[in-house]
């Protein structure tokens, strides 16, 4: 059994320190100003950090926010959700993955995932496609990205918006394409955790014009802002403006964008550890049957956000999953972290989104109905929808955050040994609770 904890994940040091006191000494935390004056869209570190993603992205816009969630949303906006439009999401995600489309009153539709690697199913999403379906937010699940042409394509039959959740997949790349630049829009996080971080925060990558302009409205109190153009400006922008043109505070500050601006300098390595030990994971681990490395898709390069395994159970002498991992934290002794520190291993990722009350029940408190319609949408018939992801939940996925952190050879190996320990001895494993039956 392992004694001592595992490293954690660095992502600030001098020069990001140095940054943020150069910020400080200026005393102008944020520059932006919620009425129609140069100051809307931000200072001068905001912006010179919206100019540095694009340019990394190759995209011709970013625009930056305060959190992947408000991405999301703005994003939402920005293409146009009106009540009652549908929009395909992944029931295997961060919430907001598939809440996003709430704030328009607008209705999330669960389409299954892949078998292999864990993105939304193209299949599924055609099937899931009706007249009402205006766009689909797909998600770079784990550092994977979607699978771009098939899905893309889908969208272009239908003439859907394609809204690219790159939160956990910074630096990946399809066919040589960053992630964040696949679909029409693309977000990013700078939350804790993530490769890079400011504590909170978040951006926005897209080439087209309109909706960067319904970004930048949105972000920072649309209507006010709207109401406060002249005649001759509300002309100029009559292309931009929609009817569902609300704003919200969701403006980044200025330390929090000079630490992501020195930190896109050090991506790159951040990638490339988190690819090394991966690497190392996969092939260390290869003898034991009932492990499988999840796939990469062939076109694509991996960022790692986590490394996932599936687990044959079949392979396994009927050993199930979760009592494998229990015995190979107690091995690493992870279940008692630093305060605040997640356990670096787990079984299933979360339970699929469809299962939150938010979508089992068909009314709020005091019998209140939703503020969309259902109509079109049984969230009780997703769990023999989508079988996939309930099964691999259930049963088959676990992953670690191993990977993202600075780990010695000595801590590599301790990992691996502690996984061929149980291994050797699953035939000995038994739960407290039979102890407590017996």
């Amino acid at each position: 059994m392992r004694e001592k904890q595992f490293p954690s994940q660095i992502t600030v040091g001098r020069e990001e320190k140095e940054a943020v006191c150069r910020v400080m000494d200026d005393t102008h935390l944020s520059r932006y100003r919620g009425n129609w004056i140069p100051e809307f869209i931000g200072g001068p570190n905001a912006r010179k950090l919206e100019y540095a993603w694009a340019e990394y992205h190759s995209s011709v816009h970013a625009v930056a926010v305060n959190s992947c969630t408000s991405a999301l949303q703005v994003s939402c906006g920005a293409v146009g959700l009106a009540p009652g439009d549908e929009v395909i999401v992944t029931p295997w995600s961060m919430t907001c993955s598939a809440t996003a489309p709430l704030v328009w009153n607008a209705v999330p539709v669960f389409a299954d995932v892949e078998e292999d690697y864990f993105c939304l199913d193209p299949k599924s999403v055609e099937r899931r496609i009706t007249p009402r379906t205006r766009a689909i937010v797909v998600v770079d699940l784990f550092g994977q990205p979607y699978d771009a042409e098939v899905i893309n394509a889908i969208a272009k039959k239908h003439e859907l918006a394609v809204i690219e959740d790159a939160a956990q997949a910074p630096g990946s790349t399809y066919d040589g394409k960053l992630a964040g630049t696949l679909g029409d829009i693309g977000c990013f996080s700078f939350t804790q955790g993530k490769h890079l971080t400011c504590g909170e925060g978040g951006m926005i990558t897209t080439d087209n014009l309109t909706y960067a302009k319904r970004c930048q409205l949105i972000r920072n109190h649309a209507e006010s802002v709207i109401s406060a153009m002249s005649d001759k400006e509300r002309e100029h922008y009559k292309e931009v403006i929609a009817p569902n043109m609300l704003g919200f505070n969701m403006r980044m500050t200025e330390p929090q964008a000079t630490i992501i601006r020195e930190q896109l300098k050090k991506l790159g390595q951040y990638i490339y550890t988190r690819r090394e030990n991966a690497d190392y994971f996969n092939k260390a681990l290869g003898d034991i049957p009932a492990i499988e490395p999840a796939g990469i898709r062939p076109q694509c390069t991996h960022s790692y956000y986590v490394q996932a395994f599936k687990w044959r159970g079949e392979l396994a002498d009927g050993l199930h999953r979760d009592k494998f991992v229990r015995a190979v934290k107690m091995e690493l002794n992870t279940e008692a972290g630093r305060e605040g520190e997640g356990v670096p291993i787990g079984c299933g990722y979360i339970q699929p989104l469809y299962r939150m009350p938010l979508f089992r029940r068909r009314a709020l408190y005091g019998g209140t109905p939703y503020p969309f319609n259902l109509s079109s949408v049984d969230y009780e018939k997703c769990v023999e929808e989508c079988p996939v992801v309930e099964r691999l939940w259930q049963d088959e996925l676990f992953l670690w955050r191993f990977c993202s952190l600075p780990l010695t050879d000595e801590d590599r190996k301790d990992i691996v040994d502690a996984m061929h320990k149980v291994w050797e001895h699953r035939d000995e494993l038994f739960d407290l609770s039979d102890l407590v039956k017996n």
